[in-house]
């Protein structure tokens, strides 16, 4: 079981240094694409196959170009991965619609991935999206956030108090997400 362990840590950290390099049409390498399930709480709305991930995360990196996660504790039991990351990146490009602020963020992510012959089939993600918006955008998201909105409705209150000052918000881009 331990070799197993092992293995399935070597596979999730591969998936990791692609998710930095933004080498998203590698994923299959790690990733069993037709069982493939994910859900990023606060990014995708619930379940998302392999290309709405992707989609999802393209998303991501046109406004945070730099965006890298850092393992910093994993460990395995059987065919699952949990691990502990630390999230960073500037939001330098659009993000969501919304435009650049060039303010950087760290933020904390839990990862867990489930493993089926050496490649991902499930994989449930929980990063600190109060910080990171709140870094990125100010204390309005931390406002919208407390409030009860949750991420999405957090960018789209963040848009609605940047449109009344008569800068352009998160609305646009949310209502392609």
């Amino acid at each position: 079981m331990a070799v197993a362990g092992e293995e399935n840590k070597r596979v999730y950290r591969r998936y990791i240094e692609l998710l930095n390099a933004q080498d998203f049409g590698a994923l299959d390498e790690v990733v069993n694409p037709e069982k493939y399930r994910e859900i990023c709480v606060g990014f995708t709305r619930g379940w998302v196959d392999l290309p709405e991930a992707v989609t999802s995360l393209e998303k991501v990196v046109a406004g945070i170009p730099d965006l890298h996660a850092r393992i910093d504790d994993v460990a395995a039991d059987g065919d699952r991965v949990y691990a502990r990351l630390t999230v960073t990146g500037t939001n330098s490009g659009r993000f969501f619609g919304a435009p650049p602020t060039g303010r950087s963020y760290e933020a904390s992510m839990f990862d867990y991935a489930r493993i089926e012959d050496g490649r991902i089939v499930e994989r449930i993600q929980q990063s600190d999206t109060l910080s990171q918006l709140t870094q990125m955008y100010g204390g309005a998201a931390k406002k919208a956030a407390v409030a009860g909105a949750g991420l999405l409705g957090a960018a789209a209150l963040l848009a609605l108090g940047r449109r009344r000052r008569g800068r352009p918000g998160l609305l646009r881009g949310l209502a392609a997400f």
